[in-house]
């Protein structure tokens, strides 16, 4: 088998695609070709960089090009859209990770960035046919294979779901409820899907239940975009109890994720929900909405709330900070859940993807 790889977005600081794809095609790394625009390489595998980097002529006139020209077998596109042209006598592969960008405007408002909201454009054009008319469609959740089913018209059985997974070593020793520090942890961005508006506010109404010196601490935002939220929080009446961090390293976060004394994800929309795993992996608490796929991960180990309520939110943040055997119950079972999405755990299921391809 000779894969094609569109490597754009698994070099350099690749985020959780990135990261996806690279443990996706780890068993048939030695069939690979990286392909990628001109200035773009990598060491891991061969590479083709050759083609115009700007991402929709790159995807949809560069890549089928170089599929014919080299003769793939497949072509693995892993980030959420790929090619309409024809790609010949290779075969397309199309990770489709969610549908948020289908979400009507009314529902979803564009994002700060104008690139973010090109490239959610851009995708409610390319995703619908791409999902009919690619050879294989694979996704990273059952809501999400759901999604494809009803709104495509797919088959369930043509849909393949292989979850996201957490590497091993974040399995440590969680540290003990006296070892936390008082702070409440999240990831989150600054696009409107994330919601952390309404959690600036439902923190602001339960705070005051927690403890003075209990903060909320966010990963995640883009420093451009700090300032917005920081006037915000200053609003709600927690100038100096927001923390606001900067670009923080894997090492750092693992960190941030242990010494929490629990974590909240109020995202509206999600085709998986990484830092859920990350958290629970760590031994933390969590909360999270009772939204798309978000319940698929967590299930019965942390507590779920309604995204669209600042109310329902508070009185769940309240509800994570307790102590006690509730907090060491949280811990064991939120970790015995995150096992279940480790890297061990899920490479049977892509090895047997890569099977039944040969």
């Amino acid at each position: 088998m000779k894969l094609g790889v569109d490597i754009t977005w698994m070099v350099g600081n690749y985020r959780g695609m990135g990261r996806f794809a690279r443990q996706l095609i780890e068993p048939v790394s030695a069939s690979v070709l990286g392909l990628a625009p001109s200035g773009v390489t990598a060491t891991e595998w061969p590479c083709v960089s050759d083609g115009r980097g700007f991402f929709p002529w790159w995807e949809q006139v560069e890549l089928p090009r170089l599929c014919e020209e080299h003769q793939l077998d497949y072509l693995l596109c892993p980030y959420n859209t790929g090619p309409l042209r024809s790609t010949g006598r290779t075969r397309l592969i199309s990770v489709i990770h969610d549908l948020i960008f289908l979400q009507p405007w009314r529902v979803l408002p564009p994002a700060r960035s104008p690139y973010q909201t090109l490239g959610r454009a851009y995708r409610r054009h390319v995703v619908p046919p791409l999902a009919r008319r690619a050879d294989v469609v694979l996704t990273v959740s059952r809501f999400t294979q759901r999604e494809l089913v009803e709104q495509f018209g797919l088959s369930e059985h043509d849909v393949h779901v292989i979850p996201n997974s957490i590497s091993d070593d974040w399995f440590a020793p969680p540290l003990s409820e006296a070892q936390r520090q008082p702070y409440l942890f999240t990831v989150a961005g600054e696009v409107p899907s994330k919601n952390v508006d309404r959690l600036l506010q439902a923190f602001a109404l339960a705070r005051p239940t927690l403890g003075e010196d209990v903060k909320l601490r966010i990963a995640g935002i883009k420093a451009t975009y700090h300032d917005q939220f920081a006037r915000r929080a200053a609003g709600l009446g927690l100038e100096g109890q927001v923390e606001l961090l900067e670009f923080v390293s894997g090492q750092e976060l693992k960190q941030h994720y242990r010494q929490a004394r629990a974590f909240i994800f109020a995202s509206l929309f999600e085709g998986f929900g990484i830092p859920l795993l990350e958290a629970m992996a760590s031994g933390t608490p969590v909360a999270c909405s009772n939204t798309t796929s978000m319940p698929e991960i967590v299930g019965e180990s942390g507590l779920h709330f309604d995204p669209w309520s600042v109310d329902d939110m508070a009185n769940q943040i309240r509800g994570i900070w307790s102590g006690g055997e509730t907090f060491n119950a949280r811990v064991r079972d939120g970790v015995e859940r995150a096992r279940l999405f480790s890297e061990s755990t899920v490479a049977p299921s892509i090895r047997q993807f890569w099977e039944r391809l040969q």
